[in-house]
């Protein structure tokens, strides 16, 4: 049985998905399976993923999204811990040691992630802020086991959750028995990462590598202009999360961060020009009573200034 299970998706990106994988058969410590889930690509991913390494496990299935695929990879799986690579994008030599020697010091935690980078492909070098130089408040809600290793449980979790920290696959290492309580929900084709640490973070707490160990490749084919969609999507995750997993108590918690994100996307959109979607959602800020003082000491110092 490997220690870990590299699981990738991938649906007509063959050359991407060539250097996605090749990372993974270059890490510096040897006890995992890859897996690449191939979604019903019509381009040569087959002809090149069978010819890369007999370590590879390929197989292909009938298009059904990213989530089917990950969960494809799951149940032909046999590690302790789960992994994702995205097909366009990569990891250093070191991703897999450096969670292995986490995992071992910390008693194996259920759900790991990392910084990153981002990396777009028109650019020569990736951007060299990191995902956390973008959002740094993580360090501010997360609790320092020493090193390079934090926890963020409890309210701290969601705040982060909520507050829009982003948490890519590339990045996730998941125990087994985590995932024996949660998949990717393939209904969802859009933030069904979102969907998916929402609903484990109401059960286990996340661990978090403070280095980056991940290049989230940037380019045309993955550029959604489709905000629009991916907003109400994950408003829709938020509520489902208070509705179905989070306890009493933390439900006015969740009321309050839903209020936060309405009125930050309804500025949004109204900086964009679309007046009408920012003005409905700043409307929908005021439904919930637990973020009324705030939001209207915020439309009272915009009128002031």
């Amino acid at each position: 049985m490997p220690f870990f299970s590299v699981v990738v998706p991938t649906y007509n990106r063959s050359e991407m998905a060539r250097d996605a994988v090749q990372s993974v058969l270059n890490q510096d410590f040897s006890d995992f399976e890859l897996i690449v889930v191939d979604d019903g690509s019509s381009d040569n991913t087959a002809d090149i993923m069978t010819s890369l390494s007999n370590k590879l496990h390929y197989h292909r299935q009938i298009n059904g999204g990213v989530a089917s695929a990950r969960n494809a990879g799951i149940s032909l799986s046999s590690g302790q811990y789960i992994c994702y690579l995205d097909s366009d994008d990569l990891w250093p030599k070191n991703k897999l040691s450096t969670y292995k020697l986490l995992i071992d010091s910390r008693q194996s935690p259920a759900f790991i992630f990392s910084d990153f980078h981002k990396h777009d492909i028109s650019l020569s070098q990736p951007y060299k802020v990191s995902n956390t130089d973008m959002f740094p408040y993580i360090l501010d809600l997360a609790n320092p086991l020493g090193g390079d290793h934090f926890e963020i449980s409890g309210d701290h979790l969601l705040e982060l959750l909520f507050r829009g920290y982003p948490l890519y696959p590339s990045t996730f290492a998941v125990r087994r028995d985590v995932h024996d309580h949660y998949r990717w929900d393939p209904g969802i084709l859009k933030s069904e990462d979102f969907n998916l640490v929402l609903k484990i973070s109401s059960r286990y707490s996340f661990t978090y590598l403070h280095q980056s160990l991940a290049t989230v490749r940037v380019h045309g084919s993955n550029k959604s202009a489709d905000f629009l969609t991916k907003n109400k999507i994950n408003l829709a995750s938020m509520k489902l999360y208070r509705d179905l997993y989070s306890p009493k108590t933390k439900r006015s918690l969740c009321n309050h961060y839903i209020s936060q994100k309405y009125f930050s996307d309804g500025r949004s959109y109204l900086s964009q020009g679309l007046k009408s979607e920012g003005i409905k959602s700043l409307l929908h800020s005021f439904k919930y009573p637990e973020n009324w003082k705030r939001l209207s000491q915020k439309l009272i110092s915009r009128v002031q200034g």
